[in-house]
Formats: structure tokens, sequence, C-alpha cells
């Protein structure tokens, strides 16, 4: 039997998402992996792979307070800052003594603000400055931080998610518009399959890579806009349509 080439802890393995992926995708260059989840049963399937370890984790377990997580903001940056944090500290010591890496999974969306969905923009965004922050922390260290910049992926994040908007709203003439980005159907034509963006992110990650890695659809598009345009240009590309 061949040797395992080490543990990979990934968190958020339900089915459907980035983190399911991951975990087939580092199994499959011969790592051991603890996939975690807060419920087992949203990732049942990866109970019957060979070299995968499913166990119950719900990283915003110490911070999260019950009455708070019905919003959406609260549960945005307990799910996206707070808990990588949370992780990163609890995991701090055996990383430091294995010289291990961290990945986090932030989103182009915390570097090219879009319109209708600030919560997220801004808490993928911390999430990218906090990873950052760390990268530069924990490399005396021997610990090697990488931030993959997510761009659109084929995955369940949208499945049952709808906004409904007050008959007061000033945005009532443009709701149509708005529940289908909330539904992800502005996005799907640019999606990138899910299992080829955790591949690649899997490759960027054993190669040594550090920092930011922009992976998935419309990916290195939005890099060149986030560092090279003009804020003011920028918004007129990505928002065009909606200033008619």
């Amino acid at each position: 039997m061949e040797k395992s080439k080490g543990n990979v802890l990934v968190t958020g393995c339900s089915a459907g998402g980035l983190g399911y992926a991951l975990a087939k995708a580092f199994r499959d260059q011969g790592f051991h992996v603890l996939a975690t989840v807060r419920n087992t049963s949203k990732a049942a399937d990866l109970t019957r792979e060979k070299n995968i370890e499913v166990l119950t984790l719900d990283v915003t377990s110490a911070t999260s307070i019950a009455e708070c997580l019905e919003q959406e903001g609260k549960a945005a940056y307990d799910v996206n800052v707070w808990a990588p944090l949370t992780v990163a500290q609890a995991f701090a010591p055996l990383l430091i003594e294995s010289k291990g890496v961290i990945l986090n999974i932030s989103s182009i969306a915390g570097a090219v603000p879009l319109v209708w969905q600030g919560l997220y923009n801004s808490s993928k965004a911390a999430a990218t400055f906090l990873s950052e922050t760390l990268k530069m922390e924990l490399a005396p260290l021997g610990v090697r931080v990488v931030t993959a910049m997510v761009g659109a992926i084929g995955t369940t994040l949208y499945n049952g998610h709808e906004v409904s908007l007050p008959k007061t709203s000033y945005y009532k003439p443009i709701e149509e518009y708005i529940k289908r980005q909330s539904r992800g159907e502005m996005q799907e034509p640019f999606n990138e399959s899910v299992d080829a963006t955790a591949r690649n992110i899997v490759k960027d990650t054993l190669a040594g890579r550090r920092g930011q890695i922009w992976r998935g659809g419309e990916a290195g598009r939005a890099s060149i806009l986030s560092w090279l345009i003009p804020t003011a240009i920028r918004e007129r590309i990505l928002h065009a349509d909606k200033q008619q």
C-alpha cells in the first residue's frame, strides 16, 4: 500500500461545495484527508471514500451567538472571517511544529466588489486581508499560507437562496434582476467545474505557491481588474448593464 504523503484538514465539506471537491483532490494527490463538516449527513458520500475521514466540526461554535445566526451579515462574518481565524489559532502549534501549510478560501468578490452582495463582498475582503497578514506573520515560523481567490464555480452555494424585496424598496422595479443574481443565474455562464477548480488549487498549493492564487471562472479577469484598472473604469465595466 502506498504511503500517505501526510494529513490534510479540510473544513466545510458538504456535498456539492468546494471543500468537498478539495477533500477528494487532496486525497487523489496521495494525502490522508480529515474532512470536517457541521452535519456529517451532508458529507455522507465521503464516508465511503478511501483515505478520507469525515469528522464533525462546527467552525463557528466558538464565536456564534444563537440569536445572531439568523442575521445574514453576522453569519457571513462568522463563516468567512472568524471561523478561519479560530481554526488557524487552534491548529497553530501543530502547523508550526510540522512546518505545515494553511490554505484559506476567499473570493474574487473580496477584490472586485459586485452590487447587491455587500455583506458577502466585505466578509471576503476581510478574509483576504486576514489570510495575507497571517502569511507574513507565520512565514518566520515556517508555515506557508495560501489564499485562494476563487471565481465563478458550479457549487450548491446558491441552492434555495432567493431574496424578496419589501414593497417600499427603492429597488423594487429591478427586483427580478436582483433575484436572478441571488439565485446565481448571472454568474452561471462563467462557472468553472468545482472539481477542476479544486484540482488547480491543490496543484498550486503542492507546487509551493504562497499568497494569492486566482482560480475559477473569471478569476484571471478579476485579478487584472483589481490590480491594474482604476476603480471608476472598473465599476463601469462590471456594472454597465445596471446603470441604464
